[in-house]
């Protein structure tokens, strides 16, 4: 009778805390550990032995369990913003079995990899001895695990255009270690976005997945052979950053999380669908570059990082990741936007799955490697990030609350305005311009250079175009418009007189610009435009005859609606010149 009641008490309280009465926010306090910028990543062990676990960060670490203390690794050097570090990721791990963990860092897409061996007591007091142990690491994501399941971590990139693997000789660990490739020569030398490690297929052995499908580990000779690649599209982009095989819907399968664009937008999930032998994977947006296309209207960019890990402790992995601000510097859409983070809370239901976004932090931002770690021993993952705006521990709070301020904190459904609409858009084009000879720009012009116009979003600026060859601009230059997204506007004010006019204007094109509206008040000047150009030019002198105005003082609105599936999704947008003639 006893274990009757403790069951159906079990049971009750089981159901209770599925109908979310046990009411707890999870917040997280942000330490700032370093202001400098040193590397793109960071790193959790326990350096010096005293049962706390310290933070790397590029030539320091940080002694838990407060953090206030650093130490050097090497000789600091802070590093320029306006590049990019000598130092991007690295790992604690005992290579030489000595009791006192290392730690691997890898630098620049390209560069080699260091092992500083951790010289025991003396780790707070004198710079660690430098190994270089793998010459050539690239892809802008590798991972340090266990891929071939031997008990010991593998260094998981690619080199010289090859996906594979570099193992340890564990008998002389500082000695240079082995690559593997595991492909052909299929991808960029250097660089290259998005890769992870995960069992796809369920056949109990970690496959190297990539932004443009999978390769399947083989059940012997992993080492000596190829692997059986299986092309799938994970990105609608280039691909993002670290990837992972995880059974999010519950099926039974592990389906696929990344990010789409390291440098732009993008959180998808991919689905996997089995049909006999056949292997599917349906794309499932949780975020795009829009608001409307989060369920909650969260939007930013640049998730170079992406976690995965328990966050709320209800058995099933969360997403964490978050802005690396400025990972392309200005280039990139929402560069200036606040360096956030976030974590999304899986939730499966009856209607499918959903993702719960919460903001962890609105200043601390990310690098290119994202770590959780229990680093106070709480039972709760902490979130530790390194990049352009330092280093910084987000350390994991639960309170308890009632219902009502539960319900207050949780995410709201988005009710703003839908995504523009790219429909019917067309790559307009006229006749190139003529410009003067004597003044280099066009008679009775209005060079976009010459306009002062605050865009709804993202900045303006002159840019000049002297050195794009396969095109010619008035006056050498445009008005360049940069970081804007879907749905924001430039409104350029036109002072003329009411009535009718004919309206000639040039744009610029290229693989990063958009597909725009024009309009002048409610009126759509013909349908949209796509900038979409394999090269930079013009567009060649755009006319639209004959346009009425009722008032003294129109607007010409240029409002970015998308892009080309083809483009890069920075929704660029240049002005070369306008010409007004009144009728």
């Amino acid at each position: 009778m006893l274990r009757i009641l403790t069951i159906l008490l079990l049971a009750m309280l089981l159901q209770s805390n599925s109908r979310g009465d046990d009411f707890s926010l999870h917040t997280f306090e942000r330490k700032q550990l370093s202001d400098n910028y040193f590397s793109e990543g960071v790193s959790v062990g326990d350096l010096n032995n005293d049962g706390h676990e310290d933070i790397v960060y590029g030539p320091l670490w940080f002694a838990g369990p407060d953090f206030e203390m650093s130490y050097e690794i090497y000789k600091p050097v802070p590093q320029n913003r306006d590049r990019y570090a000598d130092n991007f990721f690295s790992w604690t791990y005992d290579f030489n079995g000595d009791g006192w963990k290392d730690i691997l860092t890898a630098g620049f897409p390209g560069t080699p990899a260091y092992v500083y061996e951790n010289p025991g007591k003396q780790g707070g007091s004198e710079h660690w001895t430098k190994h270089e142990v793998f010459d050539w690491v690239s892809n802008e994501s590798p991972q340090f695990t266990n891929l071939v399941g031997d008990e010991r971590p593998e260094l998981v990139c690619t080199r010289d255009g090859f996906f594979g693997y570099a193992s340890i000789d564990w008998e002389k660990p500082f000695s240079k270690w082995t690559f593997h490739p595991i492909s052909e020569q299929v991808t960029a030398k250097r660089f290259g976005h998005g890769l992870g490690v995960g069992d796809i297929n369920g056949d109990g052995r970690e496959d190297i997945i990539h932004s443009k499908g999978w390769y399947e580990q083989p059940e012997s000779k992993a080492d000596s052979s190829r692997w059986l690649a299986h092309s799938v599209s994970f990105t609608t982009a280039y691909g993002g950053a670290e990837m992972y095989a995880y059974d999010i819907d519950g099926d039974g399968d592990n389906d696929v999380i990344t990010s789409e664009a390291a440098h732009e937008f993008g959180l998808s999930w991919y689905e996997q669908i089995q049909d006999g032998e056949e292997r599917t994977f349906k794309q499932h947006l949780i975020m795009g570059d829009h608001p409307s296309l989060n369920r909650y209207g969260v939007l930013f960019s640049e998730l170079h990082s992406v976690n995965l890990t328990d966050v709320d402790g209800d058995g099933l992995k969360d997403i964490v990741t978050g802005k690396t601000y400025y990972s392309h510097h200005q280039q990139s859409p929402l560069w200036d936007a606040g360096a956030v983070v976030y974590w999304f809370r899986l939730v499966r239901t009856d209607d499918g799955v959903d993702w719960l976004p919460y903001q962890a932090d609105g200043e601390a931002g990310i690098g290119r490697q994202l770590v959780t770690a229990d680093i106070n021993k709480d039972g709760q993952h902490d979130i530790i990030t390194g990049g352009m705006v330092g280093a910084h521990v987000l350390t994991h709070k639960i309170s308890r609350v009632n219902e009502t301020a539960w319900k207050q904190a949780q995410p709201q459904k988005y009710k703003g305005k839908p995504l523009p609409k790219v429909d019917g858009a067309v790559s307009l084009r006229g006749t190139k311009a003529v410009i003067d000879q004597k003044t280099g720009a066009v008679e009775n012009a209005i060079e976009g250079e010459s306009l002062k116009l605050t865009p709804s979003a993202g900045t303006v600026r002159v840019q000049s175009m002297k050195n794009f060859k396969a095109d010619r601009w008035s006056g050498d230059a445009q008005l360049f418009w940069i970081g804007g997204k879907p749905g924001d506007e430039l409104q350029i004010p036109l002072d003329i007189p009411k009535g009718s006019f004919d309206l000639e204007l040039v744009l610029t094109c290229a693989r990063d610009y958009g597909v725009v509206q024009l309009s002048i008040g409610d009126f759509q000047l013909g349908p949209p435009i796509d900038l979409f150009e394999t090269n930079v030019i013009t567009t060649g002198v755009l006319k639209f005859d004959d346009v009425k105005i009722d008032t003294n003082a129109s607007t010409l609105t240029i409002q970015i609606l998308g892009a080309n599936p083809k483009a890069k999704k920075s929704y660029m947008l240049g002005i070369d010149f306008i010409k007004i003639t009144p009728k």
